[in-house]
């Protein structure tokens, strides 16, 4: 067999007699090489990283303000004839909740009613689930109504945005109750309800704001 001519160049390549632990020049160049090719590959994936990142929506923040020209659209609306006491009539158009996910939504986030009364959180029939303000921005009354469309019990209610869900207070209407009206703090004081007061569900689709 013949051999292969020795095309060893001297001034690049390592001397024959050098143990091969130690690199030749172009044993350097191949690892400087490597490492620029692997520094052009992680600035492409970072770059792609962010790119997508900013294509995406912003994580979803509880609490989050929506439009009040889209409150309707995701609940609905409906008169709720309301009679205090004392024979004063008061119709109010109330955004409708009248799921349990739309029940669960309630007003969090609401800073603007857009023009609507408040919301009436209705059931097929009476419950005791209780009320909390978990981000929910605006000061609220509640008031709660039996079956039979009587006054069961009413209160105040305070903003829990900065609390952990846990602190927040659980507001109950102290009975069964088969609907639930949220309003802005103070209205249906204002308007005389409580004791003897009687509510009736009307029809939907009123329009305010």
């Amino acid at each position: 067999m013949t051999p292969r001519p020795d095309h060893r160049d001297v001034l690049l390549d390592r001397p024959s007699w050098a143990p091969s632990w130690i690199p030749s020049i172009d044993d350097v160049r191949q690892v400087r090489m490597l490492r620029w090719a692997l520094a052009a590959v992680f600035a492409a994936g970072l770059a792609a990283c962010v790119a997508r990142g900013a294509d995406n929506p912003a994580d979803p923040v509880l609490g989050e303000v929506r439009p009040a020209g889209a409150l309707a659209a995701r609940f609905g609306t409906v008169i709720v004839d309301l009679v205090t006491a004392a024979g004063q009539a008061v119709t109010l158009c109330l955004l409708d909740a009248n799921d349990s996910d739309e029940r669960g939504q309630g007003l969090m986030g609401v800073t603007d009613l857009g023009g609507y009364d408040g919301m009436l959180f209705r059931h097929d029939g009476e419950v005791e689930s209780q009320f909390v303000m978990i981000g929910t921005p605006m000061p609220l009354s509640i008031t709660w109504w039996r079956a039979d469309g009587l006054f069961r019990s009413g209160t105040d209610m305070t903003p829990c945005i900065d609390e952990a869900p846990d602190e927040c207070a659980r507001y109950a209407a102290g009975g069964p109750y088969r609907w639930a009206i949220e309003v802005p703090q103070g209205a249906l004081a204002d308007a005389g309800l409580g004791e003897e007061s009687r509510l009736t569900v009307g029809e939907t689709g009123c329009v305010r704001g």
